[in-house]
C-alpha cells in the first residue's frame, strides 16, 4: 500500500479491510514528532544510536 496522502478515501481495501486494523483506534500524535524512514541498511538505526550516544544513553538500549 502507497501512502499518498494523509487523507485515506477506501477502508475497505487490503489491509484496511482486516478486523485487526478496522478496530484500531484513532492515535493523535503530539505535533512534534519524527519519522525515520529509508531503505534497510541506509543507517536510521545508526543514526539513532548516534543520538542516544551524545545524550549519554546506552545505544544498545531498544
Amino acid at each position: 500500500m502507497d501512502l499518498k496522502s494523509e487523507k485515506i478515501e477506501n477502508f475497505d481495501e487490503y489491509p484496511l479491510c482486516l478486523p485487526v486494523v478496522k478496530n484500531l483506534q484513532r492515535t493523535l500524535f503530539h505535533p512534534n514528532v519524527t519519522f525515520i524512514i529509508g531503505e534497510n541498511g541506509s543507517g536510521k538505526s545508526t543514526l539513532l544510536e548516534a543520538l542516544a550516544i551524545t545524550q549519554d544513553f546506552n545505544p544498545e538500549g531498544g
